[in-house]
């Protein structure tokens, strides 16, 4: 598996899992949204790892949801204090 089918699947698997977490009242613009977030969260932070770092890191879809909170809020959190 090369780094790109990685990202993608890992892209993938968000965009499916993500959006059943917060189901309730969302609308498609909340979808359209959240798929944005997915794919700049993909693309800016785990871009950055080696294909092994993200097969270490990445290890199951909970660890991956994690990240990707953590992600959002470090974003909100820095746009605050700037």
């Amino acid at each position: 598996m090369t780094k790109t089918e990685f990202l993608k699947n890992l892209e993938k698997a968000l965009k499916k899992i993500m959006p059943e977490m917060f189901d309730e009242g969302e609308t498609s613009e909340d979808r359209i949204q959240l798929e944005k977030k997915i794919e700049e969260f993909v693309r800016e932070s785990a871009g950055e790892y080696t294909l092994e770092e993200l097969m270490e890191t990445f290890t199951s879809a909970q660890t991956a949801i994690g990240l990707f909170l953590e992600y959002q809020d470090a974003k909100r959190i820095s746009r605050g204090a700037g």
